[in-house]
Parts: C-alpha cells; structure tokens; sequence
C-alpha cells in the first residue's frame, strides 16, 4: 500500500471496526448490490457492517426477491432522502449523501454498486488513521491539468505539490485525482470545527457545483472534489493498490481476467462486462455459498436462519412495474456499413465501448475484407450485393425485430450517428435504460432529439443544429418496421425522451473545423422542452403509411453542454472522434 506524504499513525488497541456502505437503485444496482454483499461476506471478516441506502423516491420499487437476500447477508437497507443538496439533481452525488449518515464504526468505505470482493481483504490493507484510501482514476480526459487551478481557486486554495501517476493513462505524472467507486474514511476524525468529512466534503461539492466556471462539474463533481475535500478537511489521501479498484470497462472491456490475476477488489460496470471478463461464474459462486442458491429470484426455495433480523418493511407500489426480462440481454445496436469505413470504425468504437463489440450488429451489401477488418468482434450480417435501398432498410426493421427476442433494447442507426445520454442523468446508455426502467414508464419506440454536429469534437466546445427532417425512432423493444431510410416506423406511439440526443457526426470535411460559432445559444441540459413539443407523430405522405416525427423549423446554432464532449471519445485510445 502507497502512502502519499507523511507515513500514517499506527492503529493500536483493538481491532478497528469498518462499515462497508452502497447505493441501491433498483432494479439493476439492487441486484448487483446483493453480489456486492455476498462478496463481502466471503472474503471479509463477518464483523464488518453492511448497509445499502436507497434513495427515497424509489424505495418502494425495491423487489423482495433481492431483499431477502441482503436481508440474510445481514445488510442494514436504509432509506435515504436525495432532496435539496443538488440543483439539477445530481446521481452521482448520493454517495456524498450516503456519507453523510452517521456510522457508528471507527472506519467507513463506500463502494459503488457494480463492485465485488475477489479475495480475502483484512480492515487494516485499507485503513489509515486520519487519511482518506483510495485509488487513482483510470485517466483524466475530461480537462486539461489547468482545470485544477480554477477547482482549488474556488476555495482560495494553492493546488498541492504532489503528483501521482493514473492507473490506466501513465504518460504523465498528474494532480491527485482519484476514482470515486471506492473510498475509505477514518470515521473517528475531526476537523478544527468538530465536522466529519462527509460534512466537508458536502459543503466542498456544493459550493464548486455553483462555479459556472468550472467545465464538467457534471458528472465528474463527485471525483473533482473529493481529493479538495480532503485537504480541506485537513486529513491526507492514502493511495491504495489498483488491485483495490480494478475496473475492466474502458479499454481493458472485452477480454478475460485471470483466475490469478492479482485483484482484490473488482470494479465491472454491469453484468454484460462482468461476463466478457468471465467472472460471472464467481458471484454466483458466492451467492450459493452465502445464501444457498445462485439466483437472487430463487432466495425464497431456501430456508432462512431464524436468527436473522427482520426484513425491511417496504410498501410495494401499487402500480405493476415492467422489468427488463432476465433471460434477454440489456441491449444491441445495429447499422448498415455504408462505403465510409471511417463513419464505421467511430460507429464501432463508440458503441463497442457502450455495449460490448458483441452486441454489435452490422449490415452489409456483399462481403469486404475491409469491414470485416474494421468490425473485428461485432456480428457483421452480409446481404446480396444487388439488394435495394429500400430493401436494405427494410432488413434493418426485420432483423432488429428478431433481435428484440434476445435483447431488451435495439438501438438502429446511421454509422455517423450516436445515441447519447445526459451525463446529467447517467454514465452510460446501459444504466440510463436501466434507470427508465425503475421508473415503470417504459415506451415502445422512442426517438430522441436530433442534433448534427457543425464543429469536429474535441476542439472545443460542441455546436449543433437541430436536424430539420431527420428526427428517428431509432430505439426500440418491440417487433418494428423503417421507411424512409429509418425516419418512418410502423409505431403509431413514438415517445420522445427528455434526456437521449441522437448527434450526428459529419465527416470532416463537411465540417466548419475550429470555427469559433457567434451568437450561438447556450443549453445547460439536453431537455429542450419547447423544441420537443413540436415533435409529434405525424403519417406518412407515402403508400407505406407509416409513422414519422413532423419536421423542425429551427435554423439556431446551441452549444452543447461542455460535460457532452466527453462522450464522442473512442474506448481504444481516447482520441476524438
């Protein structure tokens, strides 16, 4: 273990008690989170508490299957009020809140949810007296290094001396900047004013959330302030071992992780990742031997200890709930190839890094080695070379209804479209359609809002305009059929989402280069509401009689959020797209 500064005062006495605390958001990270618990529970001591705070909007969402198993893990669920410490909401800030709550332990280490326990790890590898453990983030693509000078400004702040080299991007020695899914807190520490470091670290996201000056606040402020958190509160940053924060999304995505691979603690991101690494067997594993049984819904064919405490009482909501259907996966997307291999390689790395390349599905006219080349690991479909291009959409609609048997979700799009979520509201299409599904209002075909990019990603802030005549109903869960190049489906209902973009990337040629846009409108969030009301569904003027969004009459030029500049990265180098 690492130790950045000073050595740590040494824990004497008797053995120093630890709560491990997560979020749980159901459904996805609710059943995540009993793998969590059961992790725990195999390779850690049995004194160790557990306790998951939901947070109180969705606790009545919460299924009994996976709360009896916490229940039997001897998990404490806590629910947890989110409301009025961010504006806008801010996710990713309940773990600041889930810090707030009072322990009664020496020591406390948050995990997120998508996390679980390989080997056996004792309380003292991760605890240091007065200090916050943690470990360096994978990379810092989001800003430059300068950033920092404005972050520790807002607090009159020097930034410190200190550097540290990133897990994952090693070119450079870089600020303290750490990866927020793990962090452990000596509970026991005060600052001059008696306040715990939850209440600092508060009191620092708050306030760094109101300077307008600072790009990406959102979703990196739980990160960007959590090392200023801890100066501020006058303690010191314990580096711990990457084993203790290993994650295998990013570039490391798709390949498989070692039975000896020297990691203690995994980071996965979702069950579809955790399953290209090939670890899913071992939580399962965990499961049958804490529990009894392998799968979460079957918690109840097992006999419970009498001894327990009692289960958590949970109103159930009256209204019924639509879940994804476990035997399908979360998602795939698909495109036709086109003759632009560069638009296919972004396509690729894009939403290879989202879902998984074999989630992919590519359509071609005939075979080339080149695509092949380019879709290495995607499912690359083959059509007759001669085949129209009505015909050719007209197999996009077929085979993505096929794919709804074994999918939750299809996305269909162009090779230079993107589907992207608000970091606002999710790190991820995979937990954003997650989070859509909590919320019980699940539509059948959705079309997000239109943009096309008039300025090249990654130099400098993003300007779009809304696309006039090409709003898509691009995603879908049910059996579904395109006209129109895909701008028509069959769908009569076709919902618009507040939170999905579907951004078009131009080739670079096409593009104004560095262009600084003048009198260009500013747009904090995705949600445009007054440009969506006019986006209803209209009939087609065609024989087909099928279904399209009416067309927008808005020539302004927006810039985008600067947190949106960080989606159009690919996962293989991080260069710009």
């Amino acid at each position: 273990m690492r130790k950045l500064g000073a050595d740590p005062d040494k824990n004497e006495g008797p053995m120093p008690s630890l709560t491990l605390y997560f979020i749980i958001q159901p459904p996805s990270y609710l059943y995540m989170a009993c793998h969590l618990a059961a992790s725990i529970r195999t390779h850690l001591p049995a004194d160790v508490e557990l306790i998951g705070y939901c947070p109180a909007d969705v606790y009545d969402q919460m299924n009994p299957e996976p709360l009896e198993v916490l229940r039997r893990l001897r998990c404490k669920v806590q629910r947890m009020e989110t409301g009025g410490f961010f504006d806008p909401v801010y996710p990713h800030g309940n773990k600041i809140i889930a810090t707030l709550a009072p322990k009664e332990t020496d020591y406390a280490a948050f995990l997120d949810s998508d996390m679980a326990f390989l080997r056996p790890c004792s309380v003292e590898e991760i605890i240091a007296k007065g200090q916050i453990g943690m470990v360096p983030s994978t990379s810092m693509r989001w800003a430059p290094q300068s950033v920092w000078d404005d972050v520790y400004g807002t607090f009159d702040m020097e930034v410190p001396p200190e550097r540290i080299t990133l897990t994952r991007d090693k070119r450079e020695q870089v600020v303290p900047y750490f990866n927020a899914g793990l962090f452990v807190i000596d509970e026991k520490y005060r600052t001059k004013d008696g306040q715990r470091f939850a209440e600092v670290w508060m009191d620092t996201a708050q306030q760094l959330d109101r300077n307008e000056a600072i790009p990406h606040r959102r979703p990196y402020l739980d990160q960007m302030t959590l090392p200023v958190a801890t100066l501020r509160a006058g303690m010191r940053w314990n580096i711990l071992d990457e084993r203790y924060n290993y994650s295998i999304g990013g570039i490391l995505r798709g390949r498989s992780l070692k039975k000896d691979a020297d990691v203690t603690l995994l980071h996965y991101r979702n069950r579809d990742v955790l399953g290209e690494a090939g670890r899913k067997k071992d939580l399962d594993s965990m499961l049958q031997q804490q529990i009894g049984t392998r799968l979460v819904r079957h918690v109840f064919r097992v006999p419970a200890d009498p001894d327990l405490p009692p289960a958590p009482v949970v109103k159930v909501a009256e209204e019924p709930r639509t879940v994804p259907d476990p035997s399908k996966a979360i998602m795939a997307a698909m495109t036709i190839a086109g003759d632009n291999p560069e638009r296919l390689g972004r396509w690729v790395d894009y939403y290879g890094d989202q879902l998984g390349r074999d989630k992919l599905y590519v359509l071609t006219q005939g075979h080339s080695p080149e695509i092949d080349a380019i879709a290495a690991g995607t499912n690359v479909v083959p059509l007759p070379p001669s085949v129209t291009k009505d015909a050719l959409y007209d197999a996009l609609g077929s085979f993505a209804s096929g794919l709804t048997l074994y999918y939750n979700w299809v996305v269909c799009t162009e090779p230079d479209e993107f589907l992207i979520v608000d970091p606002l509201c999710a790190i991820s299409l995979h937990d954003y359609l997650a989070q859509l599904t909590a919320s019980g209002n699940i539509p059948r075909v959705t079309a997000p809002l239109g943009f096309e990019l008039v300025n090249p990603p990654g130099q400098g802030p993003l300007y779009a305009r809304v696309r006039r005549d090409d709003q898509k109903p691009c995603l879908t869960r049910v059996r579904i059929g395109f006209a129109q190049q895909a701008r028509a489906c069959n769908a009569k209902s076709i919902a618009i989402d507040p939170h999905l973009c579907l951004v078009k990337v131009p080739d670079r040629d096409a593009l104004a280069g560095s262009l600084i846009i003048q009198n260009a409108v500013p747009v904090e969030t995705l949600d445009m509401p007054e440009l969506r009301k006019g986006l209803l569904p209209v009939k087609s003027a065609d024989e087909t009689g099928f279904w399209r969004l009416a067309p927008v009459t808005d020539d302004t030029i927006y810039r985008l959020p600067a947190r949106c500049s960080v989606l159009f990265e690919t996962a293989k180098e991080r260069t710009p797209i």
